[in-house]
Formats: C-alpha cells, structure tokens, sequence
C-alpha cells in the first residue's frame, strides 16, 4: 500500500469543546481517557447485571452489584454511595423495616446483615448452600429463611445466633426463591419442575412439605409474592400469572393472555386489590385482581423483567430487566427520570454532513440524532420496527436510510422525522445501507445475502447483486460510485461493478465472519475486518492482500481515514482501536465501553469518531488523542 501522511496529527480544540468540563459528560460522570462526550448515560445502566433491588424505607433504592451495595437517591437519578461488601456476587438485598440494615445473600452462600450508616458488616454467617438465590427475614425479623436453588432446599435460621434451625428439601428439580407463609411457621418456595408442580408449601416446624402444585413447566425469579395483608399468593409462571389463598392454597384468580407466554416477576400494589406482572417481552402490567382487568401497560425493559419492587408510597415501581433499572409511575407508567438514551442496545450510527450530528440505530425500533458538542438528542424517529442494525445518510443531509430487523429498509425525512418509503424485498436482517454520493441511490445488503442498489423514487430495484454465499454484513461505495466493496459471513470480501451488478473479484483471507469494509483512501485500496479477529489490506488493483493485522479480537466495526492510513475497528473488547495501515502497527486502544460495540462512524474532517455498543450508549472520541 502506498505511503501516506496521517490524518492523526495535531490537536485542534474548537470552541464548542471548551463548554465541556475536562473528562466529564454533560451530567458530571467520568468519561474514558481519549473521548470527549458520551451520547446518552450509564446511570442505572448494569452491563454485567445486577442481583437484587428494594426500596428503602425513605424512598431511595437499594441495589445488589456485584459484591456491591449501591444506594441511590432515585429522584434526583444519582448514586449517593457505593459500599464493596464481598468479593462474591450479592444475589439478594432486603431491608428491616426500619431501613438502616440490610440483609444480604451472596453467591459464596454466606448470609450477612450491612449496617448502612456504619458502612459495615454486623453479622455473618455460612449457610452451606453453594446455590444461594434468596434471603429474607421472618415476619418478625428475628428469623432468616434462605434458599439454595440445586439440591432445592429451605433453611431457616436464629437470626441473632445465626443457628440452623431446619432445613426442608423440595421435590422439585430446583428452587428459584422461597418466601415465608402468612404467620412465618410456613414458606411457599417455587422453582422448576419439568412437568410436574413447580410451587411447593414448607412446614418450617418440621421441615415437612405441606403439598406441591401448579403444574405449568417452571416459574421465575423473583415470581412469587404474598399480598399486603398475608393472605394472598401471587405466582407467575410460564403460561400465566395466578392467585392463590395462602391458608389452604385454594385457586382464586388466573390471569392469562399476555406476557408473550411468560411472566416474569411479580408484585402487590399498597392497594391490596391491584397487583404488578412483568414480562419476557419487557412490559410490566397492573391489574385490576378482581376483575382481572390490566388498569396500565408499559414497556421499561428491552427484555425480561425479573425484578419488580413498589415504593412504599405505593407512587413508584423499581423494576430490573435487560441489564437496566427503571423506575416509572405505578398510576401512568412514566418513568420518573426520562433519560435521554436509547432502551436497548445501538447497533449503529452515522455522521450527518455538517460533522457535529449523528444518528444511531438501536433494537429499540428508534433512530436519534444526537449533538455530539452538547450531548443532547435534538429528535428522536419511531418506526424501524423490530429495530434498525444499519443507517445512514444522503449526502444532503436531508434523509436517512434505516436497516431493519424484519428485512425492510425504511427512509424517513430527517427534519421532520417521517416516514418517507418502505423498501421490501429481502429475506432476513438489514444489516448494512449506504446512499450514493452523488444522493440519487441507495444500497443494501442483508442476511439473505443478497445486494440490492434502489433508485432515488420508487420501491424496486434498479440492480440485485447476488454471490454471497451467507448474509452480506458490510458494503460501501467508492467515491465516483462505480464499485460496491462488501463482506459477508462467507468470510469474504467481495468487489462489485455498480453499474452492471457484475462481481469483479472475491478476496479471501479471513478466518469468519467479515463484518467491516472501507475503501483505504482511493477505489484501489481497501482494508477489511471481521470476527476472525484479522484486518488485511488489500490492493484492489492486482487483487493482493499487503497488509495483515493478526489479534484474539473479534472485530464488529470498521472505518478508514480519508488519507488510507488508518484504520479504526471495535468490537467485542468494547475498545476502539486504531491501527497503522502502512505498518500494520497498533496506534492506539482506547477502552470505554460497557459492552461490545457495533457501529463505528468518523466525522468528514476526521477529528471526531463516533462508536455505537450494546450498553445502549455512544461515545464521541478525539481521535488526535494520545
């Protein structure tokens, strides 16, 4: 490859940089060394998951992190302290009634109480349950029950001398949380039980069980609760969600036809007469229970809401699912804070000409256009149904393209925001898009494997481009618009005459997927990355490869300077990495991301470099940073 003058040299700060502190984002929180503003928050955002919440008696919430106690004023959304507990995973929290202590459960199977205004353990104890999921105290807190998923097994014990007291098996084939009865002589425990009952009543005097039933295949964490007045139990399980009379289990509500076949978690309202079901789908319910009437639906998680807890006000639902916690209004389930992010993870971004703007694509089935100075969404586009995994936009800045999920591309008017036209014609995931720069044409390519090139009006075709043998994960043009460059989970690369749809050559040297192609400065160069962990250059012209890059990494996102010099790939190491293309040297790795990134663009004048990742977050990074 020819030799180049990096575009990576010099730092220019402009004005607009200036508005923001020195290593924080427009809230105040840190950024990673190298970005200078992140689009979106990660607060109550927990890559690697959280073990439990509650609410605390004052209304501020609890969360289990890790070997963590995070406390959280939660309607100001900030963290007011973070206390290392374990080195183990907390799996769960509950407060005593008067809030000031905490007990906890942790993965190692040992029980503790946490001081939380002394910041200390007061109390701890092995359990010898190496399955520890849950534990909570007696009605009056001088016992703990705690239950052990595999062998399924209850034990109660003395709280102030942490002594067992009994220890009761289940028939099921694992507990997923146990719950005491309405005097606190009982436990109800649910769990999985292939086919058979998955609730199962505990005599805590003898250790004896009282019966097992419901038979519907298995039941969730955190899917069993006993009404305000501790005569109810509300159990949701994989068909349906059901009422039972907790003094001789008898069945007194059902309540089906939701939940996409599950519920996953459940709660009492403070009106004893209104309960909470959360769903696999990521929506949460209140019910009218006398008239199994839903009363409120909305959707706080992109995925399984396995925790809910209301406040003791009765006004708010804390809620965990899909690695986020909200919390939303019992009464209209709006959320209290309205962060300003995307719900689920982005998959993708582009640059809007002017280079200060941006637009991202996320499984939330919505694009925003972000600020990349200030940080703010200045407009938020519904419609990329079932979630947009590519966008882009034309060269006048006036439309974007979104790749969707159910194989449609969707072109929406970026000013005003609508719906502009609906591309139809491929099987499978959207996966790339890429307008012409001369602004007349619009190419795809999808997981059926297939590259269509659409015309500036109209819903078909001008030009289908077949010879991917998998889907085409990446395509790009070259600046006059004669050769589309694609890869594709063949593991190629694929070079294409644009005009007549003819495959001018097949480049082969990855070890996967190919999920990055640019052209390297001109029509005759071009650089490639893919999950293989490889980036080759190659020349186009006598269709060599002349550079390989060898890493561990599985590579998700690709961009090239303008120059051709430098390479710019992210991926499941949720590091942006750039890369000496002449050299095949690493520049620099700049880690900052909570989960893996996806989507990678730079700004026209190469200063700025915008990634996209799964922790449903951008970051804008300085790319002349050291």
């Amino acid at each position: 490859m020819r030799t180049c003058n990096r575009i990576l040299t010099g730092l220019l700060i402009t004005a607009s940089s200036l508005l923001l502190m020195a290593g924080e984002d427009r809230l105040g929180d840190t950024l990673p060394n190298g970005a200078v503003q992140r689009l979106g928050t990660c607060r109550m955002l927990y890559s690697a998951g959280i073990g439990d919440l509650c609410y605390l008696p004052d209304g501020r919430g609890a969360f289990a992190v890790g070997g963590t106690v995070e406390i959280w004023d939660l309607a100001a959304g900030e963290k007011q302290s973070s206390s290392k507990v374990c080195d183990a995973g907390l799996v769960s929290i509950i407060p005593r009634r008067g809030g000031q202590i905490l007990l906890l459960a942790d993965k190692a199977g040992q029980v503790s109480e946490w001081d939380l205004k002394a910041e200390r353990q007061i109390r701890v104890w092995p359990t010898g349950q190496a399955q520890l999921r849950r534990a909570v105290y007696s009605p009056d807190e001088t016992r703990v029950l705690t239950t052990n998923a595999q062998p399924p097994t209850l034990k109660e014990w003395d709280l102030a001398t942490g002594k067992e007291l009994v220890s009761a098996t289940g028939s099921v084939h694992r507990f997923t949380e146990g719950i005491y009865g309405p005097a606190g002589k009982t436990a109800f425990a649910h769990g999985a039980a292939g086919s058979g009952p998955v609730i199962v009543h505990v005599d805590l005097t003898t250790g004896k069980q009282l019966r097992t039933w419901l038979k519907d295949y298995y039941t969730h964490s955190r899917s069993i609760a006993l009404s305000p007045d501790r005569t109810r139990l509300l159990v949701g399980s994989r068909h349906k969600a059901t009422e039972w009379r907790a003094e001789d289990c008898k069945l007194l509500q059902t309540f089906t036809g939701h939940h996409g076949a599950a519920v996953t978690s459940v709660a009492y309202c403070k009106n004893p007469d209104q309960l909470l079901t959360g769903s696999r789908d990521g929506s949460i319910r209140r019910w009218d229970r006398l008239n199994k009437k839903v009363l409120q639906r909305w959707f706080a998680h992109n995925g399984h809401v396995t925790r809910i807890a209301v406040s003791p006000d009765g006004e708010w639902v804390l809620s965990y699912g899909a690695r986020t916690v909200a919390e939303c209004s019992a009464a209209t389930g709006k959320p209290r804070i309205d962060w300003e992010r995307h719900a689920g993870s982005v998959r993708t971004v582009a640059y809007l000409p002017d280079g200060q703007h941006v637009v991202s694509g996320s499984v939330d089935g919505t694009l925003r256009v972000w600020d990349t100075v200030s940080g703010t969404t200045t407009r938020v586009i519904t419609g990329a149904k079932l979630g947009a995994h590519a966008v882009a936009v034309s060269p006048d800045g006036h439309r974007v393209a979104a790749g969707c999920k159910d194989g449609v591309i969707r072109e929406f008017d970026l000013n005003k925001g609508t719906l502009l036209r609906e591309l139809k014609g491929h099987r499978g995931y959207v996966l790339t898009v890429a307008y012409t720069h001369d602004n007349e044409r619009l190419l795809s390519g999808a997981g059926d494997g297939v590259i269509r090139i659409w015309g500036a009006r109209g819903a078909k075709p001008d030009a289908v481009l077949e010879g991917h043998r998998g889907g085409v994960l990446a395509a790009t043009l070259s600046a006059d618009d004669k050769v589309v460059l694609s890869g594709g989970r063949d593991g190629t690369v694929r070079l294409w005459n644009t005009a007549e749809g003819a495959l001018l050559a097949t480049l082969r040297g990855h070890r996967g997927w190919v999920r990055g192609v640019a052209f390297a400065g001109d029509a005759e160069h071009a650089v490639s990355a893919g999950e293989g962990g490889r980036i080759l250059s190659w020349d186009l012209t006598s269709q060599e490869l002349t550079t390989a890059v060898d890493t561990d990494n599985p590579w998700y996102a690709l961009t090239c300077s303008a120059d051709g010099s430098t390479a710019f790939t992210a991926g499941a190491d949720r590091t942006l990495s750039a890369w000496d293309l002449v050299k095949g040297t690493l520049i620099a790795a700049r880690p900052g991301h909570e989960r893996p990134i996806h989507g990678i663009a730079l700004a026209p004048d190469g200063r700025r470099l915008v990634t996209a990742s799964e922790d449903m977050t951008l970051l804008v990074w300085d790319t002349a940073a050291k």
